[in-house]
């Protein structure tokens, strides 16, 4: 008997151990951080990175960004899909990816120089979506600080 339960308990182990990490059919999506700890007015592209999960692997391959930036000009801010290389091709299978978006200079640099209010950091507003509608929360990035030149 007492073998019989040994087995029994071993053989649940290993049926339990070996179970694969189940994400539901709704993406997820969280922030990992930047390629960079600040900008300056000679920066000419950053990364932000973020993990990317989702159960049935239908996500579409782009990632939906704004920028939200701290100054008292709402008119700065900006919108924008980026393409997610290589996500589609999951399709059917359960997706665990770290996705790099990439922010070119004209994507963020809504000020000029010497003029006018200009911000002293930024941070992004993203979220993912499924061929099957599913959105995955909005997530806020952390701020990045902008260091700006002076006369």
């Amino acid at each position: 008997m007492k073998k019989f339960l040994l087995l029994f308990l071993f053989a649940a182990f290993v049926v339990l151990s070996c179970n694969k990490d189940s994400y539901g059919p709704i993406p997820t999506i969280s922030f990992e951080g930047y390629s960079i700890p600040s900008i300056d007015s000679n920066t000419q592209s950053f990364e932000a990175m973020f993990r990317v999960k989702d159960g049935d692997g239908d996500i579409d391959s782009s990632i939906f960004y704004k920028i939200h930036y701290f100054i008292p000009n709402p008119l700065a801010e900006t919108q924008g899909e980026k393409h997610m290389p290589d996500i589609g091709q999951n399709y059917g299978k359960s997706v665990n990816a770290q996705v790099r978006l990439r922010l070119d200079q004209i994507d963020f640099k809504r000020w000029i120089e010497h003029t006018g209010d200009r911000p002293d950091s930024m941070w992004l507003e993203v979220f993912i979506q499924d061929r099957a509608g599913h959105i995955s929360d909005t997530i806020k990035t952390k701020r990045i600080p902008i260091f700006k030149s002076r006369l």
